[in-house]
């Protein structure tokens, strides 16, 4: 069974004869041990697939929201806090930019 220090290396490869050189660490591995290692390295990349294109749209929105705003300040503090707790509805993101409109005309 491979180690899981071994694995470490494989993420650090950058050339052709690195991977070479990678895939020779595990070239006698068992099968179970080789579908392991597939299956970390496909939930790595959709990880960062998710990640990457929650990036992409999160700028994408705040492009379209500048647009759209052009002539309104937006408190980058409140615009920062939109979407980083998924877990919440955006329900609860809008009331909390409600609120802080609020107390701002308020004052």
């Amino acid at each position: 069974m491979l180690a899981a220090p071994s694995i470490i290396p494989f993420v650090m490869a950058k050339t052709l004869q690195d991977l070479d050189e990678l895939f020779n660490l595990v070239r006698d591995e068992d099968i179970a041990t080789l579908r392991l290692i597939e299956r970390e390295l496909h939930a790595l990349v959709e990880r960062k697939e998710r990640d990457e294109a929650a990036r992409q749209q999160t700028g994408a929105e705040r492009e379209a929201l500048i647009k759209h705003c052009a002539n309104v300040a937006i408190d980058p503090d409140l615009l920062a806090l939109v979407g980083i707790h998924p877990e919440n509805p955006v329900q609860d993101d809008k009331l909390l930019i409600r609120d802080a409109i609020a107390r701002r005309v308020t004052d």
